[in-house]
């Protein structure tokens, strides 16, 4: 494989590293997610994408429906969205992806933790 010269190497060499190796944690974070209003992600500098996992509130009635997210713009809604349950595990991958991404509580009055890992 012929490898460009400067300044596309190290970009190249970035995205190799990323497909082959799923690339490096660089970030931790925690969010609070209710129903009242649907929330973005707090990106941080070189993150490719993010592993998310739901943990949702004691007294959640249906477990298996706690969030809802879209990552192509909408804005999710109690019903409207893709679904994820209790320690539900979801990638998003891609900078447009992750800006895009929005995440809401179904559930009225419940606050639920969403852990994320982000990797670059």
């Amino acid at each position: 494989m012929r490898i460009p010269k400067l300044p596309f190497h190290n970009v190249i060499s970035d995205l190799l590293y990323t497909l082959f190796f799923q690339g490096e944690c660089i970030a931790y974070q925690t969010m609070i997610v209710d129903s009242s209003i649907a929330i973005g992600l707090n990106i941080p500098d070189k993150a490719r994408y993010v592993v998310l996992v739901v943990e949702c509130h004691t007294s959640q009635f249906n477990k298996d429906l706690v969030l809802r997210f879209c990552e192509d713009g909408q804005t999710p809604e109690a019903n409207h969205g893709m679904p994820l349950g209790n320690l539900g595990l979801y990638e998003v991958k891609g900078n447009t992806n992750m800006s895009r991404f929005r995440i809401i509580g179904v559930e009225i009055g419940l606050e639920h933790t969403v852990r994320l890992q982000f990797f670059g």
